[in-house]
């Protein structure tokens, strides 16, 4: 297990599992105050098998159709293409009905309106993650990606498919969203935000992804080590659900199998509070030229 090409300490004072948490509605307030304490809810089981199967038959069956999986392969297997890489397909995910509904009715729009009490609504920007072999994402904070609408945005990982821990997948840093320093600095930034004073502002505001990575860290295991927290992950399986406010710091662990590793991000906020208008939209416009904004530095 990797995170960044380094192997993780695997010991118990710099890793552990995620603590499960059985899916019941009948006590809020202690979902709230997991959220609180740990930074993340981890549900098991979440979905059932037969929505997931048909989610992963349907995306599998779209990334093929784009060239991304091995020729003559069986699908399930999400054996990588050659031109296969590292990327969030929204346009697969906003035509997918199967994903669409999994992620966007039922129990999940239940679940954040209960803790948010009062209805929830959900970005249209859905973060589909085709991960072949390779490394996984750095350390970072959500809020740097999406802070100008509501700052109780919760995201929503979901494994689209089994995810050992040799496949890679969410890796949370215990206890992170109580970084108040941190939060204070890094987690307020803004990745389309440029300079309007200095020499490169005319090629800034029409750049497009975002103006620098949103790392953290680029050494995750560094990182942990000057933080003293732990790594959490667990191995995770189809039907699972982990959900966390905007500023846990988070990882995806690297894939160190020959398959592609499939998974979700979706975000959801309360209804009375604002959008960030990036993520929202028949075409949102994400980290495009749309969405940068000028400032004297």
């Amino acid at each position: 297990m990797s995170a960044q090409g380094r192997a993780l300490d695997v010991s118990s004072s710099a890793f552990g599992e995620l603590k499960r948490t059985e899916f019941s509605l009948s006590n809020v307030e202690a979902l709230q105050r997991g959220l609180h304490e740990d930074g993340y809810l981890y549900f098991p089981g979440f979905f059932a098998s037969e929505e997931i199967s048909a989610v992963r038959k349907d995306l599998l069956a779209r990334i093929a159709g784009i060239g991304w999986l091995e020729t003559g392969s069986d699908p399930e297997e999400a054996r990588p293409s050659a031109i296969a890489s590292h990327s969030v397909l929204q346009d697969i995910a906003r035509d997918s009905g199967p994903l669409q509904r999994l992620l966007y009715t039922g129990r999940i729009m239940e679940l954040y309106g209960r803790l948010f009490e009062e209805p929830a609504r959900h970005f249209d920007f859905t973060w589909l993650r085709v991960y072949p072999p390779g490394l996984g994402t750095r350390p970072h904070m959500d809020s740097v990606f999406m802070n100008r609408g509501s700052l109780r945005l919760m995201t929503a990982w979901v494994p689209l498919g089994d995810v050992d821990r040799s496949l890679g997948g969410l890796a949370v840093l215990e206890g992170s969203q109580q970084l108040g320093p941190i939060r204070d600095d890094y987690g307020t930034r803004d990745v389309d935000i440029y300079c309007s004073n200095q020499e490169d502002a005319a090629t800034s505001c029409v750049k497009e992804g975002p103006l620098w990575d949103g790392n953290l860290a680029d050494n995750p295991v560094a990182l942990r080590q000057e933080l003293g927290l732990r790594f959490l992950t667990t191995d995770f399986r189809a039907g699972d659900l982990v959900t966390f406010p905007i500023y846990t710091v988070h990882i995806g662990l690297d894939n160190n199998t020959d398959r592609i590793r499939l998974s979700s991000d979706s975000r959801y906020y309360p209804a009375s509070e604002p959008a960030d208008p990036r993520w929202m939209g028949p075409e949102p416009s994400a980290h495009g030229p749309k969405s940068k904004v000028a400032k004297i530095c």
